[in-house]
């Protein structure tokens, strides 16, 4: 079976892939936000990958939060995998400041959402395709 990309992810902004994830962007310009997927089909949690795919996904998700806190300078890095609403395996990335709306609290507790500007957003896309381009 080929991997597909839960529904729920497909909203999401296609910023590149990696050998093993597809990295996506939340529009949401509070919190510069990142999603690993796996490209691996019927992968639920971190577990049901191959001991391989698990040290890669390690090798990944280091390499995504070296970027978002050299790039954005965040008070602290929020990483989850939580799959509650969205069962596909999907890691976040989330660089959050004690000045963003939902500090000191999680981002799921805070209902405020303002997509980026278009030209902060494509702005954005390039630095960071470029950065995990050196992967």
């Amino acid at each position: 079976m080929n991997f597909l990309l839960h529904q729920n992810l497909q909203n999401k902004i296609f910023v590149t892939d990696l050998p093993l994830c597809h990295v996506l962007l939340e529009d949401n310009q509070h919190y510069p936000w990142l999603f690993l997927v796996p490209r691996r089909a019927n992968v639920l949690r971190i577990m049901d990958l191959s001991s391989d795919d698990q040290l890669h996904l390690l090798q990944e998700l280091d390499f995504v939060q070296k970027i978002m806190w050299n790039e954005f300078k965040p008070t602290q890095l929020n990483v989850a995998a939580i799959g509650n609403k969205t069962p596909q395996l999907h890691v976040h990335v989330i660089a959050r400041f004690e000045d963003d709306p939902a500090w000191p609290h999680t981002v799921w507790d805070h209902s405020v959402k303002t997509p980026y500007d278009e030209e902060l957003k494509a702005s954005m896309l390039t630095r960071l395709r470029f950065l995990l381009s050196q992967f």
